[in-house]
């Protein structure tokens, strides 16, 4: 009985520290605490992607053909798109797919 009560405490343990570590991560990586929700920010090649909730709905042939999702990104099964190769840089748009045909926009504004 008692090493019962020994192995549920450690598995308890265990899950509270990761969801935990998933929480510090998801905050630091997406500037959100909810692993469901969508990303406030996303950083890629040091340049900062805002999330001003605007979602939008393409047809096929609209559609961003260029995945450029980190390993990180594929992990927490958050896939982003862009239009072009040259998306890095201020004033420059990417989007994360949601579902079917829509995205979230994520928007790097412009800076001094």
């Amino acid at each position: 009985m008692k090493k019962l009560r020994k192995i549920a405490l450690i598995t308890v343990i265990m899950l509270v520290f990761i969801t935990i570590s998933l929480l510090l991560a998801n905050r630091k990586i997406y500037g959100t605490w909810n692993v469901l929700g969508y990303p406030n920010r996303v950083s890629l090649g040091g340049y900062r992607y805002d999330n001003n909730g605007y979602i939008v709905t393409f047809t096929a042939d609209e559609r961003p053909e260029y995945e450029i999702s980190r390993k990180i990104d594929r992990l927490t099964s958050k896939r982003i798109y862009s239009k072009n190769l040259d998306y890095i840089g201020n004033g420059k748009v990417v989007y994360l797919h949601l579902d079917g045909n829509r995205y979230l926009v994520l928007g790097c504004g412009g800076g001094a």
